[in-house]
């Protein structure tokens, strides 16, 4: 049942509309920048929560912006399972990341400029994950990228400059490859919109440049590598390690923390609702893009353990994550895509309080490399805990959240054949040793040694930079323990997007 709702546009509409006025009226007054900044956000987030219910209860929510009688491809929102479950997480830690920037960006330069771009990105966002065709989706996936490269180079180092200029260089150049991919579909169907029936299932026939195989195995990796860009998948993975740490860490944050999952989001909808996993399975595509999650949890997860920078080994990390939801998706199995869903929503949760916490040890000691991080556990033991909950969760150990996403990821191994489950099952012990491998010495020695200086002085920030912590940490305990909230949108996503498949 469609029930047409401004609450869609509200949620995606009203950040990007608030941006300039947070930038104007900046200068002039720091409580109206942050009250607006917090407000439109908080406002966004409470919008999508209140599609919950409506999503829960079967129902379709639709939002026009641009009417096919006004431009020929329309702008629009349909609210769906998946979408839904994006944005709730999505929402939420952008609302925390935002309060914690309050206290956090208090003595940096150009504050109208981050808040007006981190609302204005935050809007976009939404609008991804809430698109109703692939044309609205690529409007503000684009509109991201761009906008989010100013986040990236806020410091104005060189350092920062040059992440940057590599940052925009691929997402645009890639995004542009996206477009021609688009438009190839477009004029091959006469289809953008999504819907239970995959835009190829019907068309894919008619559309041929070699053969109808080799053309569209070619197309279908544009599409994954337009997208992939985004989510850091190897082999187009190399802005991320640079651009993610140099950035303030509440935008690194939500580098990595949600923005990647743009980049899985378009990745789950190329296959099952642009190709279909009937095409998907016969073209044989699906086998080639498990190999390419594969290398990116290892590849991903060795690097990590080599870097000596604690937001650079979490930036390694989020590209060893994200190759989980990669595979889980590759399953084309109703376990593994719910699983590779779940780990999207759950990851938000980890690697948000993970950066949030890397900043609040930054901001209070200036200290980066891990090696000097002895003893922090004892000078700030609020912030080190949260750390913990969020790399236990990481490694995969009961009852925290993490251990949930990959458990259904091995169900859906088994669900796809014994094969894959021994060899995913070896994949997800090997990874789960290397994940230890470098979230363990942080905490080992947080703990257990002393600090250099020999200060043990507490040196928690404030509950203003604490609350977005301790939230985060909380959400991955509860849902570890009370998985099915999350599952309640997961699932039935997953059996939406599979249709009869």
């Amino acid at each position: 049942m469609v029930t047409h709702s401004l609450l869609p546009t509200i949620a995606v509409v009203l950040p990007i509309a608030i941006s300039p006025f947070i930038f104007l009226i900046g200068r002039r007054s720091a409580y109206l920048r942050d009250g607006l900044a917090v407000g439109s956000l908080t406002i966004s987030f409470v919008a999508i929560l209140l599609m919950a219910p409506e999503v829960l209860s079967g129902k379709i929510l639709e939002s026009i912006v641009v009417s096919e009688q006004a431009a020929p491809l329309p702008i629009s929102f349909k609210v769906s399972y998946f979408g839904e479950i994006v944005a709730i997480i999505s929402s939420f830690v952008w609302v925390l990341a935002t309060i914690y920037s309050i206290e956090y960006m208090s003595d940096e330069h150009s504050k109208e400029r981050y808040y007006s771009f981190l609302v204005l990105t935050g809007g976009s966002m939404y609008g991804i994950v809430l698109a109703k065709n692939l044309f609205a989706l690529y409007i503000f996936f684009e509109l991201m990228s761009v906008v989010s490269y100013v986040l990236v180079i806020h410091e104005e180092t060189e350092e920062a400059l040059v992440a940057g200029k590599k940052y925009l260089f691929m997402c645009i150049g890639f995004g542009l490859l996206l477009f021609l991919s688009i438009i190839l579909t477009y004029i091959g169907t006469g289809r953008l919109d999504f819907s239970s029936v995959p835009i190829f299932t019907e068309f894919y026939k008619k559309f041929m440049i070699v053969s109808p195989k080799t053309s569209l195995t070619i197309l279908f990796f544009t599409y994954i590598f337009g997208f992939g860009t985004k989510a850091g998948l190897v082999p187009v993975h190399i802005w991320l390690p640079d651009a993610h740490p140099i950035a303030p860490s509440p935008a690194s944050a939500l580098l990595s923390g949600v923005m990647i999952k743009a980049g899985a989001y378009g990745i789950i909808r190329t296959i099952y609702n642009v190709f279909g996993p009937q095409l998907v399975q016969e073209l044989g595509v699906n086998i080639v893009l498990s190999c390419i999650g594969v290398l990116t949890i290892f590849l991903g997860a060795a690097v990590a353990i080599s870097q000596t920078e604690i937001k650079r080994r979490l930036a390694y990390s989020s590209i060893n994550q994200i190759g989980y939801v990669v595979l889980g998706a590759a399953f084309l199995t109703k376990d593994g895509l719910t699983g590779a869903i779940l780990h999207i929503f759950n990851h938000g949760l980890m690697k948000g309080v993970l950066f949030l916490c890397a900043g609040a040890i930054i901001y209070k000691t200036g200290l980066r490399e891990i090696e000097d991080l002895k003893g922090i556990g004892k000078k700030m033991p609020i912030t080190m805990i949260c750390f913990t909950i969020g790399a236990l969760s990481m490694m995969g150990i009961p009852p925290l959240c993490g251990f949930i996403s990959k458990w259904i990821l091995v169900l859906g191994a088994l669900e796809a054949g014994v094969t894959i489950l021994v060899g995913f099952a070896g994949i997800f012990l090997l990874s789960a040793i290397m994940d230890a491998v470098y979230y363990f010495p942080i905490i080992r020695s947080a703990f257990f040694e002393e600090p250099i200086d020999g200060d043990t002085t507490n040196q928690d920030p404030s509950i203003i930079m604490l609350a977005p912590l301790i939230l985060l940490a909380s959400g991955i305990i509860i849902f570890g323990i009370f998985p099915q909230i999350p599952l309640s949108f997961a699932e039935p996503a997953a059996e939406v997007l599979l249709g009869g498949f």
